[in-house]
């Protein structure tokens, strides 16, 4: 039976939504909500020490009476293998609404193996280094606004290799946030020399695509006793705000809830890790989220000794 001409319109309407690129976000100014950051984002290019140009995305918190004065603590956030830094936009912007500076780059492409790990690896330690000399150097728009004593690293699957072993080189970072990381057998064996206590290992129920959980190897490796923590219930796709239908297909769904709670921790611990003042949007901290989420069973936490 042949569609009647509203139907075939509305079929093609249909196919064409379903087949149009996805365009990035905009560069934009987020208005603020009553306490809450308005925030802009900086778009650009950059080429870091070791001669790599790569894409970013600065979000920046806006000055507002009432609100902490700058400088403000900051985190580079590294995105997973074959993703981009889109894939990590509104966690960031959420970061920077409550008075953290945020810069999230494209990795190098990973296929390379170990070497592209490494340069990775280099690049991340030099996002900090630019962040820092920014902050220092009068007449850029990021003067004064960065404190180079509090900035942590986090990344997410493969970006959580590369942020920790940024890290474990010595970067001077206070924290470092692993987002159901997927470490690399170096990785692992770099946990020995992780200098600092502040790491946060979040991760997603265990799968194919964070390697069954293989982060607790990471863990035990380490000198000091850590904490396991898991979303209960979240895919590997949940630490990601936005992610996708590519994401959703290979490594299961995604929910609003397991979403949330990954940002929402995420913050909390780099509030709690960076001395971030609290606004009112935040009341809660670190250890309170913790306790609620164990009790009403939205999360489950091991302490891993050193030596699993």
């Amino acid at each position: 039976m042949g569609l009647g001409r509203v139907a075939r319109v509305a079929l093609l309407l249909a196919l064409g939504a379903a087949c149009a690129p996805v365009h990035p976000p905009p560069v934009s100014v987020v208005t603020p909500r009553r306490q809450i950051f308005g925030v802009a984002i900086e778009t650009g290019r950059r080429r870091t020490g070791r001669g790599d140009e790569v894409a970013y995305d600065l979000y920046v918190p806006q000055s507002a009476s009432g609100l902490p004065a700058p400088p403000w603590p900051a985190v580079v956030l590294d995105h997973g293998f074959a993703r981009s830094k889109w894939r990590h936009a509104s966690t960031a912007r959420f970061l920077a609404e409550r008075g953290v500076v945020v810069l999230v780059a494209n990795l190098v492409s990973l296929l390379g193996g170990e070497s592209a790990q490494l340069a990775n690896v280099a690049n991340t330690r030099d996002h900090v280094a630019w962040l820092k000399a920014r902050s220092e150097t009068r007449g850029d728009p990021l003067f004064g606004l960065v404190d180079p004593e509090r900035i942590a690293l986090a990344g997410h699957s493969a970006g959580g290799a590369v942020a920790f072993e940024a890290a474990a080189g010595g970067t001077g970072v206070r924290a470092v946030v692993l987002l159901d990381a997927v470490p690399w057998q170096r990785t692992i064996e770099a946990a020995r020399e992780m200098p600092f206590r502040r790491l946060l290992s979040l991760r997603s129920e265990p799968s194919a695509c964070n390697a069954q959980g293989s982060v607790r190897k990471l863990l035990g490796n380490l000198r000091f006793e850590s904490d396991d923590v898991r979303i209960v219930g979240a895919t590997h796709c949940d630490a990601e705000d936005p992610t996708d239908f590519v994401c959703r297909l290979f490594c299961g769904g995604t929910t609003d809830d397991a979403r949330a709670a990954y940002r929402r921790l995420f913050f909390l611990f780099v509030a709690d890790s960076l001395d971030v003042p609290p606004v009112e949007d935040a009341p809660d901290t670190w250890a309170e989220a913790i306790r609620r989420g164990v009790e009403d069973g939205s999360l489950a936490v091991e302490r891993v000794a050193p030596g699993l």
